[in-house]
């Protein structure tokens, strides 16, 4: 790593020319008292330490007070897996977020300390350029949710919906925070982070003195470090576990997350462009994965995590449409349909029948008639001839050449 990019130095530091390298080592055995003093109030977030730093000209020094940016160090915690990753896993969780799909996210990067070992570094969002803090408040604290009221847990006490419900209540311009909102749970659960608990999402004062939805954070996949948990911080909304894609796989597909976004009022068609979004760049988040600095085994833990998620999720009219590069659905193409847990794949069309029918639709279901079937079903338009498919259960749709 040669520096910081341009782009980079302008987003974190107003264009100064900082190192990549701090001039201080990690906190260690022999200098913890010295982190101590000039950090009186660490910041505990489950095991991740957290340091304040301010940028003195072009040096990023450690303080006690006025903080402009959070540093975390490789956890200590002895329970944690690949510690020594989890600096980076966080940067480029980030990095994808706003990359490849367009999120708000907290300006950071990745740095290292003088002795070589790496940390994550973010640029706080609540300074104002002049000075002071814009006004934020965490979703636990606008639920009225306390360690004293509902005990040590108490940030993973409720739901996205109730969330959501936050959003529409108190937020400025409560459509396209929920949207944001929504991305950001469904991007979660597509790439393992199990602890985006309350705390995890704020409201923010604006420049204009709005409530807003604050840029994304905290961002990473857990799996990485603590597999084997739960899926999510919060419950998607109460019953989530009863339906029958739960009760066959024990996990959330997307019929689950079309129901949250049912709940919070979003339309389904923004809905499913945002589930499509965010299933349509596996291939990039994939180069994205390989060009990182995590290990070459953290790579394919990662990628692994985020295959099986993706292939869980399934398809929609909208994805299809947009992997043909049409703007309407069905594309006019032979295609073989791929299925999830193995089932024989099919070769045929997708065709028009239900693509206009609202609940063929909002279920994620679409018409298709098998080759052999074709030529009788255009002389005849015999429905018997024609599959209802399950886009849910659906991996991936190829054209045939």
């Amino acid at each position: 790593m040669d520096g910081y990019c341009v782009s980079c130095r302008k987003k974190l530091f107003g264009g100064r020319k900082v190192s990549h390298v701090l001039n201080f080592d990690p906190p260690k055995e022999n200098n913890y008292r010295e982190y101590q003093h000039l950090t009186k109030k660490l910041s505990i977030s489950g095991v991740q330490l957290k340091y304040s730093l301010i940028l003195d000209g072009t040096v990023l020094k450690l303080t006690e007070s006025a903080g402009q940016y959070i540093l975390k160090p490789v956890p200590n915690a002895d329970h944690i897996l690949n510690k020594d990753q989890a600096p980076e896993n966080e940067h480029l969780t980030m990095q994808i977020a706003a990359q490849l799909f367009g999120m708000d996210t907290a300006d950071n990067a990745l740095i290292f300390f003088k002795d070589g070992s790496p940390a994550y570094l973010t640029r706080r969002f609540d300074i104002k350029p002049t000075g002071g803090k814009y006004l934020q408040e965490d979703m636990a604290q606008a639920s009225g949710r306390t360690r004293q009221g509902q005990g040590e847990n108490f940030k993973y006490d409720g739901t996205y919906e109730e969330v959501g419900a936050l959003i529409t209540r108190y937020a400025a311009a409560p459509v396209p925070a929920l949207e944001a909102f929504f991305k950001q749970v469904l991007f979660n659960y597509i790439f393992s982070n199990d602890d985006a608990h309350l705390k995890n999402f704020s409201f923010i004062e604006s420049p204009m003195g709005d409530n807003i939805l604050s840029s994304a954070y905290d961002l990473m996949c857990t799996e990485l470090h603590t597999p084997g948990g739960v899926e999510t911080a919060l419950g998607l909304y109460k019953g989530d576990t009863d339906n029958e894609f739960y009760a066959r796989e024990g996990r959330y597909g997307q019929v689950h997350f079309r129901e949250l976004a049912k709940r919070m009022g979003i339309q389904p068609v923004r809905a499913n462009r945002i589930i499509a979004t965010l299933l349509a760049e596996k291939s990039a988040v994939h180069q994205m994965v390989e060009k990182s600095f995590l290990s070459a085994a953290a790579k394919q833990q990662y990628l692994s995590y985020y295959d099986s998620k993706v292939r869980l999720l399934g398809t929609n009219e909208r994805l299809i449409a947009d992997q043909f590069r049409k703007s309407t659905f069905p594309p006019d193409v032979m295609v073989r349909v791929f299925f999830y847990r193995g089932k024989q794949p099919i070769v045929g069309k997708i065709i028009h029948t239900l693509a206009d029918d609202p609940a063929s639709v909002t279920n994620n279901h679409f018409a298709f008639v098998e080759e052999v079937n074709l030529k009788e079903y255009n002389q005849t338009g015999d429905a018997s001839l024609v599959t209802v498919i399950d886009a849910d259960t659906v991996v991936e749709v190829r054209e045939v050449g």
